[in-house]
């Protein structure tokens, strides 16, 4: 029920997918046919939904303010072209790597883009991934965040939103695949959530609110 509460009170449209446009692959990495459409498998489309919704709803209820970004937000009519078409458009790279969220603080004094990623779990070949697509992002907007969600932590059952929620801060991408670490290890050395938005650990009860959003991360692990 949680779960289904997320998605139908905060989520937009399920056609939009960031990472599709600049990569235009398939869910597993394949390259897409010139004939497919913009969008990613559809299971792959609302696990980004609601990972954002996730948490913008959560920053939101801390004061933050939210604005979304991203080609698909400025311009909607390419999450219907064929990539063939999209190609054919030759919109800037900046453009097309656009982090997914704005978040200024309640004062407005501050400001950060941030970068959405879902991962099932995070392992060596998801770190891998991650680092990839990061790294290409980052080349165009080196000073963006980016938040990690995954759905299964490495504590069995965890109950806090730092099992679930990593932030990867920028000029730090290389700690996705520090071979120095196991992929536990690189997790945990991760800053918390509410290391990075402070609003977060304030005592009105806001980090108990982002411990309550572990349930719906837990849920993507059966779609």
């Amino acid at each position: 029920m949680l779960l289904y509460a997320f998605v139908c009170c905060q989520v937009p449209p399920l056609t939009h997918v960031h990472e599709a446009f600049p990569s235009k692959e398939a869910g597993d990495g394949r390259e897409r046919p010139e004939n497919a459409a913009v969008a990613i498998d559809f299971r792959d489309a609302v696990k980004a939904q609601i990972t954002q919704a996730v948490l913008a709803a959560l920053l939101e209820r801390c004061g933050y303010r939210i604005t979304r970004l991203g080609i698909e937000e400025l311009f909607g009519e390419v999450k219907f072209k064929e990539l063939a078409q999209y190609r054919e458009m030759a919109l800037p790279e900046q453009l097309r790597y656009l982090p997914d969220l704005l978040v200024a603080s309640a004062a407005e004094n501050r400001a950060l883009l941030v970068e959405v990623k879902y991962r099932r779990s995070f392992d060596e070949r998801s770190a891998h991934s991650l680092f990839a697509t990061l790294d290409r992002q980052r080349k165009h907007w080196p000073e963006a965040y980016a938040v990690l969600m995954i759905a299964e932590p490495f504590v069995i059952d965890g109950r806090f939103h730092q099992d679930y929620i990593r932030v990867l801060p920028p000029h730090a991408t290389t700690r996705l695949i520090d071979q120095s670490l196991p992929p536990k290890g690189r997790w945990r050395r991760l800053p918390r959530l509410h290391d990075v938005f402070k609003a977060l650990s304030d005592p009105g009860g806001n980090r108990a609110l982002a411990d309550f959003v572990t349930h719906a991360l837990k849920s993507l692990a059966g779609l």
